[in-house]
């Protein structure tokens, strides 16, 4: 078997600034080409029963934290917005 049939498989994402579909291929190896990965976050699920609950303060501040459900997302970039200018 050749490096080129190594065994890849190919998922789809979308941009989070354009929202363009990216078709990015990762191997077996977990390396991939066709897009550009900046990790995982999570935002508060507005739909859940949750609230944000004051914890604390810090320099002056309301130090809160989201007590329902939360959303998690991938932050991919096409190469058109990861190589423009203008971000």
């Amino acid at each position: 078997m050749s490096d080129e049939d190594a065994e890849k498989r190919t998922i789809e994402r979308d941009c989070m600034e354009c929202g363009k579909t990216i078709e990015i291929t990762v191997y077996e190896d977990d390396t991939y080409e066709g897009g550009h990965y900046f990790g995982e976050f999570t935002v508060p699920d507005e739909d859940s029963d949750g609230e944000y609950e004051k914890k604390g303060e810090w320099e002056g501040h309301d130090v809160v934290k989201w007590t329902g459900d939360e959303k998690s997302y991938e932050y991919w970039e096409c190469d058109d917005c990861y190589c423009s200018p203008d971000q």
